[in-house]
């Protein structure tokens, strides 16, 4: 699990640049409730807290999923597959970004948008980070290839830690936008859109040496072994 702290962390912050073109508007378009810099920066961390909260739902919840697969002996193979996946993202831009939801998903997606938008111009505390956890569940790409790393994770805490950290990662270059009311320089997202698909291929990399199982301390564990009872002779 150690290994994978930093990753997280890695791929929040390599992930700014896809948030300031996808959460960005969101964070300009949501009005303080004062003019001082206090009142901005306490709406801001109600938004980003809002999201990460989302986050952390969606980690326990894939977390879970992942443990599922463990219990039944095919998390290795899930790892190994989703992986390559991630890295066949990286090769292809934007696959990820191509999934759309359909059916009564496709429906819940568009009613959060819906609630989203109406919620925009609240101020209230409730209503800021409210409008955080709804962003939250808005279709990204980097949240999908951050969720499948939490389904690596095995377990719901560690798959709910690996998504806070996602966020938190995401969190320097939004909370400047929203404090200085202006994009980061252009030479800044250039270096974040550089760095993105660099983490996410280690991302991928990391989740298939994890489903080898080729006993590489906190990277590639290996399989569990139940050990052999001792008999008793009589």
């Amino acid at each position: 699990m150690t290994a994978w702290i930093p990753a997280a962390l890695v791929l929040g912050f390599a992930s700014s640049g896809h948030c300031l073109g996808m959460c960005g508007p969101i964070a300009l378009a949501v009005p303080s409730p004062g003019t001082g810099w206090r009142s901005r920066l306490n709406s801001t961390l109600l938004l980003n807290s809002g999201r990460v909260v989302t986050y952390t739902l969606l980690g326990a919840a894939f977390g879970t999923f992942g443990r599922g697969l463990q219990l039944v002996g095919l998390q290795q193979t899930v790892s190994i597959l989703a992986g390559a996946l991630i890295l066949l993202s990286v090769l292809v831009p934007g696959l990820l970004e191509r999934w759309s939801p359909t059916g009564h998903l496709s429906l819940m997606v568009a009613r959060f948008r819906g609630v989203l938008g109406r919620n925009l111009k609240r101020t209230a505390p409730e209503a800021l980070f409210a409008t955080g956890l709804l962003n939250g569940l808005l279709p990204c790409g980097m949240v999908y290839a951050a969720a499948i790393g939490a389904t690596a994770m095995g377990a719901a805490s560690q798959g709910a830690l690996f998504m806070v950290l996602f966020g938190l990662g995401t969190w320097p270059a939004l909370i400047a936008l929203r404090m200085s009311g202006h994009m980061i320089g252009g030479g800044g997202r250039t270096l974040l859109r550089r760095m993105s698909p660099v983490v996410v291929s280690v991302l991928g990399i990391l989740m298939i040496l994890r489903g080898l199982e080729l006993g590489i301390p906190m990277v590639s564990p290996p399989p569990d072994t139940i050990p052999a009872q001792a008999t008793v002779c009589p």
